[in-house]
């Protein structure tokens, strides 16, 4: 047992051995929380003599209950414990004591794929104008999680989306009960109704789980805080574990006051801070601390570490997202000369679709990549489907991405309609493009059917192969309905699917300016050789890219967080909520504890995001890491992207020159945000930017060369 509490620092060996009463141990990043959860389990069975069967040991995914499993078997030589997620540990409870709530034992639990499925049948049944169930599942998870029924959910409903959403949670939830199915959310809030409506039943496992301890408590939502606080109600010897810096996951119902509060819901909670830091160097602390010390919703800790002062952070100001790339891509090149592995670099990046410039950065430079917590941008779903579209424009013989999209976004036209034209197509020995053609000659379809296949061919008819690549890409997204399909939702995954197509179109744009000759099927050619490349490259070394919210729990030696401006970190749909955007500094945060050695903070002055070219500014939180903690870096440099625009930046004196026709008080039109009325000018010449207030309610700073805005007023 003394060997046991020697490899713990003074605070660990304290959480280790308090084991009566409530206890809060808020656990900076990088203090070794796993090592004090398992030693204090290891702690509770050889020196309390406390019963392996009395100990409940919960965290949130497999892996990390995996690796405490291991650690405790390394420990004790002891593995047979309840040491296990959220959703297994339901999931054992309901095995034994479902009939107290109608349900048979052998219930079924439906994965992700089997619940869209469902979603699925019911839009069609519903016949409802929807054609994204993940959407419509998030929704119902989000609901479940805050124990809202679909009656009650019903009563709060606002536009399309949730209308929709309303009609398909009861059915939902009535299917799941016909089949004896439960989903993820119901594992948690069955749990608790069922401790509510059996106290015998609670008493049960009350009296089992004695001891109970709790990883990442800041992650917890509304009906896991209320399984663990029924479960510990009795002995009251609950620990949990967390961080309220690092609390980031509020957008998928967790609630930070379920740790900041647990004091009041315990009062007789004592409260042990790890600050130790056993992963970064002195510089990357301090700016970390800097940041996060602005957050006002906090418990102050400031952690701390025995390693080396390292070096200061790197801050890259590129031109552009392609120049911001670049920068990227130069400095993994120049860390693996000096003998580092690609393994080493991590970039983090706010939003999937920022990830599409270093993905074909990587690519072009044959360095292999993995994404995690994702998948690759043009593999997406939604890119696919318009990639699909585009192939058909191209080659009309393409039957794989015909069949993609001939009901994408839906437009009635079914499966079995779809076989009937194909058994038309083999019948005439012709490809299905010309059997849609000749739709009219299909004796087993209705003319109800007819015409909408028509009317899918006259729509692919209206594009053109050798038309600009760019003008084709914008087209597709609104002749095809697709893009208003998704706003139609109205909900957060149909945002980020917006955002990823308006990347789509950026990725053409910057093709089509790079080219003398561009061609769709040019653009097509590139994505698909370029994707080839990975196949053959070693998968043991690769560089890792995902989002800040992928990060938490990993760490790097090398940490690029890219994009470090105002509207994407913070984003910028936290800039009227203070929660919002506390947890966006902690989102910022995060990122920087993850590295061991080294941080690269990367922003661009212009973005081509979404599809337009805007000015960017500096992230807030780089303003408050001190300024000896950060290394300013070069200049930018020149862009490789082509300035289409009336203006010629080659020519001589261009910045002093140049000079365009806005004024304070103009009212403009911009072709994606509409009316608006310029507010600010800064700047002059190439370098002038231009803020406008638009009818819809948003607020851009633009840049004036790349805006091309209209002056109307």
């Amino acid at each position: 047992m003394s060997d046991l509490l020697e490899s713990l620092n003074p605070v660990q060996r304290k959480a280790v051995q308090h084991t009566e009463g409530p206890l809060l141990i808020l656990s900076g990043a990088g203090s070794g929380k796993t090592r004090v959860i398992t030693h204090r389990i290891a702690h509770l069975i050889q020196h309390h003599r406390v019963s392996p069967y009395n100990i409940l040991a919960v965290t949130f995914t497999n892996k990390a209950a995996e690796e405490m499993r291991t650690r405790l078997e390394n420990l004790i030589g002891q593995s047979r414990l309840w040491v296990a997620t959220f959703h297994a540990t339901c999931a054992q409870i309901l095995r034994r004591d479902i009939h107290h709530l109608g349900y048979d034992r052998s219930f079924t639990i439906y994965d992700t794929s089997d619940q869209q499925t469902l979603i699925k049948e019911i839009i069609k049944t519903l016949q409802l104008r929807l054609n994204s169930p993940g959407a419509v599942l998030g929704e119902i998870s989000r609901a479940k999680s805050d124990f809202i029924s679909p009656e009650a959910y019903a009563q709060r409903t606002e536009g399309f989306f949730e209308a929709s959403v309303a009609q398909i949670y009861p059915m939902y939830q009535d299917y799941l009960r016909a089949n004896n199915a439960l989903d993820f959310d119901d594992l948690i809030k069955l749990t608790v109704e069922l401790f509510d409506a059996n106290p015998n039943v609670l008493e049960y496992y009350q009296d089992k789980f004695q001891y109970i301890l709790v990883d990442e408590y800041q992650d917890t939502n509304r009906g896991q805080y209320l399984l663990v606080s029924a479960l510990a109600q009795k002995h009251q010897n609950i620990c949990v574990v967390g961080d309220d810096d690092q609390s980031i996951y509020s957008w998928r119902g967790a609630d930070i006051n379920n740790i900041l509060d647990f004091e009041e819901d315990y009062p007789d909670t004592t409260v042990l801070r790890l600050v130790q830091n056993y992963r970064s160097t002195k510089n990357i602390l301090e700016a970390a601390y800097y940041v996060i010390s602005n957050n006002q919703k906090r418990k102050e800790k400031q952690i701390w570490t025995d390693n080396k002062k390292g070096s200061v952070i790197t801050l890259h100001e590129a031109t552009d997202d392609i120049s911001e790339a670049d920068f990227v891509l130069r400095q993994i090149r120049d860390w693996r000369t000096r003998g580092r592995k690609y393994g080493d670099c991590v970039i983090f990046y706010r939003i999937n679709a920022q990830s599409r410039s270093f993905e074909d950065a990587l690519r072009g430079a044959n360095i292999p990549y993995q994404i995690v917590g994702g998948i690759r941008f043009y593999e997406r779903m939604e890119v696919k489907d318009i990639i699909a579209y585009m192939r058909v424009i191209v080659n009309p013989a393409d039957t794989v991405s015909l069949r993609r999209i001939i009901n994408v976004p839906a437009r009635g036209i079914g499966d079995v309609t779809v076989q009937r034209i194909l058994d038309f197509a083999w019948d005439e020995g012709i490809p299905l493009f010309e059997a849609i053609r000749r739709v009219e000659e299909i004796s087993t379809l209705n003319n109800g059917a007819k015409n909408r296949v028509r009317e899918f061919a006259e729509l692919i008819g209206l594009f053109r192969a050798d038309d600009p690549p760019t003008r084709t890409a914008e087209d597709l997204l609104d002749r095809t309905g697709y893009l208003q399909a998704l706003r139609s939702e109205g909900s957060i995954e149909s945002q980020t699917r917006e955002e990823n197509l308006g990347e789509l179109i950026a990725a053409v744009a910057e093709y089509e300016e790079s080219e003398t000759e561009a061609t769709l099927a040019g653009f097509l050619e590139k994505i698909t050789l370029s994707s080839d490349i990975d196949s053959m490259e070693d998968k043991s070394d690769l560089v890792t890219m995902m989002t800040l919210h992928s990060a938490k729990g990993l760490e790097f030696p090398i940490v690029f967080m890219v994009g470090v401006e105002e509207g994407l970190l913070p984003h910028q749909r936290s800039y009227d909520s203070e929660a919002e955007l506390e947890e966006e500094r902690r989102l910022c945060y995060v990122g920087l504890t993850r590295a061991e050695e080294h941080v690269y903070l990367t922003h661009a002055r212009s973005r081509r995001l979404y599809g337009d070219i805007d000015y960017r500014l500096p992230s807030r939180f780089i303003e408050e890491i001190p300024p000896e903690l950060v290394d300013q870096g070069t200049k930018p440099e020149a862009s490789r992207r082509r300035v289409v625009s009336s203006y010629d930046p080659d020519e001589p004196d261009f910045e002093d020159d140049v000079s365009f026709p806005y004024d304070v008080g103009d009212v403009v039109f911009h072709a994606k945000f509409g009316r608006g009325k310029v507010t600010a000018i800064d700047g002059r010449g190439f370098d002038m930017r231009i803020t406008v207030r638009f009818e819809r309610g948003s607020e851009k700073t633009l840049a004036a060369a790349y805006a091309r805005l209209q002056r109307i007023g």
